[in-house]
């Protein structure tokens, strides 16, 4: 679990030099002040602290008191389960960065890759750590009147469900195709019931194989007369076609050339 313990900060936004809250040593932090007073201000130098940005998009050089005009300083230690964690911040024209766990340096040699280690030690997201600790009562009513859509949306992305969004779009395909299939066999099953019901068997006993004997001899002689006469007719008109070529032959022959 993440704790943040002590916020320091001097010169950003409105404030001046060596501001100090102490964020654990009461369950909840009341600030109490009319408007314009810098409230709002501080959950911002928090992002600012963790993620090196805002979730009101304000660009850093609006941070710096523009009436100082010497650069800003942020000092945050929170704890993860038992390990006290520092980071340190001066930002002037440049952005010197320190992270300390138990008082050890653990700084990478560039502020981008000591962010990214901050982030892996925070273990979430700057989207999902805003909504979390920030919240307006612009963005709750936007909320509260959302779309179902939107707000489904919105509590997927803050407690990071996309894979179990897709565990229930595969769920909701393979439930769709054993639906298909399950139509299918119920049809099948109620065409066999219905045959079944409209052909009920009035007796089950099995009843004994049954020897049948065909006489078949008148059948086999008149076979064998009906394919000895076909045999005559075939050789009749193999003689009727050779006779009709002959006499095609002869009508062809002049009678007279054959004479001379």
């Amino acid at each position: 679990m993440i704790t943040l313990q002590k916020l320091k900060w001097s010169n950003c936004f409105s404030y001046g030099p060596d501001n100090e809250l102490d964020l654990s040593s009461n369950t909840v932090t009341q600030l109490v002040g009319t408007n314009g007073m810098g409230k709002s201000s501080i959950p911002l130098i928090i992002e600012e602290a963790l993620y090196n940005k805002n979730s009101k998009g304000i660009k850093k050089a609006d941070i710096p008191n523009r009436y100082v005009n010497s650069g800003y300083d942020i000092h945050l230690t929170f704890t993860k389960d038992s390990t006290l964690y520092d980071v340190i911040i001066n930002r002037k024209s440049n952005i010197k960065l320190q992270l300390l766990e138990n008082g050890e340096d653990i700084s990478s040699h560039t502020a981008t890759n000591t962010y990214k280690t901050l982030q892996d030690i925070l273990g979430i997201d700057f989207k999902t750590f805003s909504q979390l600790v920030y919240q307006n009562t612009n963005s709750s009513l936007q909320f509260l009147t959302a779309t179902d859509t939107n707000r489904k949306k919105f509590l997927i992305d803050l407690l990071h469900l996309e894979h179990y969004v897709r565990f229930f779009d595969l769920f909701k395909e393979e439930a769709r195709k054993s639906t298909i299939t399950l139509t299918s066999i119920e049809s099948k099953t109620a065409t066999i019931e219905k045959w079944l019901h409209d052909n009920k068997l009035s007796d089950t006993t099995i009843l004994p194989v049954s020897e049948i004997s065909i006489e078949t001899g008148e059948d086999e002689q008149d076979l064998a007369n009906l394919m000895s006469e076909i045999k005559n007719i075939s050789e009749k008109n193999k003689k009727i076609s050779q006779n009709n070529t002959y006499k095609d032959l002869l009508s062809n022959i002049s009678i007279e050339d054959a004479q001379s």
